[in-house]
């Protein structure tokens, strides 16, 4: 009886070892495909991210996009630094109000984040000042990378202004303009 339960459990080792070199072995000689689970409810598009995921986004611009792009004023710029798929960086200004008149102020990047080619950050509080950006990245006039302008950061600039002046709030003021930053010379 004895003898007869391990020859079974042995044949059954056997017949499971054949049948998974047949699926591995049609498996390597067909083209892969990705197939994704619905539960029919999904109505999300390939590549688009569903509301709440954390998938993770892939930036698809240049590998030099990275650098410094003019801000508003001489001296004035924005240093956008893009790796491993995540975008940091900061703006660094001279102050206008009475207080910091002149003063180099930077406003380091709070959050930020790039998806294909589209990047988006905010900055923290600064003097009672903070910025929010959404745009990307465009190719310039520049011949070559070391020209002024051979890319160009265009998009939507955001200044806010909160009424408490310390931190970002839904009681604030926002002066919004569209704006072209070109690339500085490298």
């Amino acid at each position: 009886m004895r003898f007869r339960r391990s020859e079974t459990i042995l044949h059954s080792v056997v017949l499971l070892a054949i049948a998974a070199y047949s699926v591995a072995g049609a498996q390597q000689s067909s083209t892969p495909v990705l197939h994704g689970r619905s539960s029919g409810q999904d109505r999300t598009s390939p590549g688009q991210p569903r509301e709440g995921s954390s998938n993770r986004l892939y930036s698809t611009l240049p590998d030099d996009v990275s650098g410094e792009y003019d801000f508003e004023h001489t001296n004035e710029s924005i240093e956008i630094d893009i790796q491993h798929n995540k975008l940091s960086g900061y703006i660094s200004q001279l102050g206008d109000a009475e207080t910091d008149n002149n003063t180099p102020l930077t406003f380091f990047f709070d959050r930020a984040s790039v998806d294909g080619s589209d990047l988006e950050f905010q900055t923290r509080v600064v003097h009672g000042v903070w910025y929010s950006f959404q745009g990307t990245i465009l190719r310039g006039e520049g011949k070559t990378r070391a020209d002024e302008g051979y890319y160009v950061l265009h998009g939507v600039l955001q200044e806010h202004h909160p009424q408490d002046r310390m931190d970002k709030s839904a009681d604030e003021t926002i002066a919004r303009r569209v704006v072209n930053f070109k690339s500085m010379r490298q």
